[in-house]
């Protein structure tokens, strides 16, 4: 009886981002995708969150290789933390290779030399036990891929990030007849993009937004600057061609931006006339009508040139009352709130914001029901298993699933770590590996981990309180009075009658303590913790020093 090949997600089931699968068939392993998940608002301080390795640690030699699916940032960016564990060979788009590339060298520098092939959409390559057919579907970068994977036990498909776009403002239309044809000798299970599972209907395709910038563009007094994700490519090639259209040049600010534009200029996927595109300062020369400013920032992020410039912190940017800002994106989940802020500063600003949903500006990249639909019936898979969502997504997309008439029990909803088992004949969650959040922080990665995050959130939501007692070395009694020191608890104005009662509360308490280190700790802790929330209601976090002197 034939093995069975095991499907382990090890991220984007459960959560927007942190895209990560695992195909497992004897000791070979097949990766697809690897990437990041932006923090949410209560992981203070971190920077990025990537899936668990647990499971991959002592399974290195396995890896026969990994293949990525697009270029996105939740399907690519934990590929150098990946390859600082294991290395392998990876197989994807050239646009996704020179980005890929670029990541590598900047984190690894001349330390590691990636083993990086070349896929055209529509090849296929043999990737130890596992053939993979890519198959072009849309998304909002250029050469997004499915996947169909022959396998010892059957074919899957993977589709990916994905939408069915028939009218692409660039590049080709999905090649839904080679999927069709992939798929009809029987697939085994398909494995779907649910993110956009709330939407019913189509979603729209990249040109309805069109009419949109072409109608700001032309009547816009001054300059109109467009924020939007750095790897909306087709959008770009859309925004240069409106400029050049109404003779305007274009400028490029943010570095992510920077990046990725030269990178698919080189490589042909934009197609930019002579002399539209110019350098950020050179717009200060010229009529803030004859200008276009495409920018970082669409997701409020603090740093971005967007938000800089919304928060009046931008070194060569600066508003004018004339300027058209257009937000050319949905909040990511958990975003909103930095979002709104942002909007909220720039109309403070004096200037004119357009943004979803009250100007026609953005589309998703993603799927809508109808499209979930069309996928499905292509396909018709005997398992099927929603994937890229949250949790509530699986289950809807789940639900899609079933009133296309696949069976209650056919359908499999999964969440990061479970192991499916799958044979010709049957599917099963057969046992759990680690799935969890890991934290990068600076350099660290994995050292920070929910207890230190608890400890964050006490920090910024009551602040802290430092005593600094000191003893003598042999009686143990007080030396002097306690220092006393707040941050984050209460107005400077209010400080010195409070710190004056938190002292004399601490001096009695000491006084009743025994003499040990570990019981002054503790009865300093008990004494102004309990003081703080009787004066402000607050929970200070409290941090006593015991100091010896003769």
């Amino acid at each position: 009886m034939a093995q069975p090949l095991r499907f382990i997600p090890l991220g984007g089931l459960g959560e927007i981002g942190r895209n990560m699968t695992v195909l497992e068939y004897g000791h070979n392993i097949l990766i697809i995708d690897a990437g990041v998940m932006f923090p949410e608002n209560d992981m203070l301080g971190i920077d990025l969150v990537i899936p668990n390795f647990e499971y991959l640690r002592d399974k290195k030699d396995w890896v026969r290789g990994i293949v990525i699916t697009h270029g996105h940032e939740d399907h690519t960016g934990a590929l150098p933390y990946l390859l600082e564990e294991l290395k392998a060979p990876i197989y994807s788009t050239r646009l996704v290779l020179a980005m890929l590339d670029h990541k590598l060298k900047e984190h690894f520098g001349k330390r590691l030399k990636p083993d990086l092939h070349e896929l055209k959409p529509g090849d296929s390559v043999r990737i130890g036990p596992f053939d993979v057919h890519t198959v072009l579907l849309s998304h909002s970068i250029p050469d997004s891929m499915a996947l169909a994977i022959d396998t010892p036990v059957g074919r899957l498909i993977h589709s990916g990030d994905f939408k069915i776009d028939y009218t692409p403002s660039a590049g080709e239309r999905p090649h839904l007849a080679q999927l069709a044809a992939l798929s009809a000798n029987g697939v085994l299970a398909l494995f779907s993009d649910s993110t956009g599972v709330e939407r019913a209907g189509f979603t729209p395709s990249e040109k309805t937004i069109e009419p949109a910038f072409d109608q700001i563009m032309r009547q816009a007094p001054g300059r109109v600057i467009i924020a939007s994700f750095a790897s909306q490519l087709n959008r770009f090639q859309m925004l240069i061609d409106i400029s050049h259209r109404y003779n305007r040049k274009v400028a490029i600010a943010g570095r992510s931006l920077e990046q990725n534009y030269e990178i698919a200029r080189h490589l042909g996927y934009l197609k930019v006339p002579k002399g539209v595109v110019v350098k950020l300062e050179t717009t200060d020369k010229l009529p803030p009508k004859q200008v276009t400013l495409l920018i970082t920032g669409s997701q409020g992020q603090p740093e971005a040139a967007l938000a800089r410039m919304a928060a009046g912190r931008h070194k060569e940017l600066s508003l004018m009352p004339t300027d058209t800002v257009v937000v050319s994106a949905h909040p990511i989940p958990g975003n909103e709130e930095e979002v709104g802020r942002m909007i909220n500063q720039l109309v403070e600003r004096g200037v004119e914001v357009l943004y979803p949903p009250i100007a026609n500006v953005h589309v998703s990249g993603h799927a809508s029901q109808e499209e979930m639909k069309l996928l499905l019936a292509l396909v018709q898979p005997k398992f099927f298993v929603p994937v890229h969502g949250e949790l509530r997504h699986l289950h809807q997309h789940a639900r899609l699933a079933e009133s296309m008439g696949i069976a209650r029990d056919h359908i499999f909803k999964l969440q990061d770590g479970d192991i499916l088992e799958l044979t010709p004949d049957g599917c099963r969650v057969a046992d759990k590996t680690a799935g969890g959040y890991v934290f990068v922080d600076g350099s660290g990665v994995g050292d920070i981990g929910p207890a230190v995050l608890r400890e964050r959130d006490a920090l910024a939501r009551d602040g802290v309180v430092s005593a600094v007692i000191t003893v003598h070395k042999g009686s143990r009694e007080l030396a002097a009075d306690p220092q006393i020191v707040t941050s984050g608890v209460i107005y400077k104005e209010q400080s010195g009658g409070t710190q004056q009662g938190a002292q004399a509360a601490l001096v009695a308490a000491l006084k009743q303590s025994k003499r040990s280190t570990s019981a002054l700790t503790n009865t300093a802790c008990d004494a102004l913790s309990r003081y703080f929330y009787q004066t402000t209601r607050r929970s200070p976090v409290v941090l006593p020093v015991i100091v010896e002197v003769p």
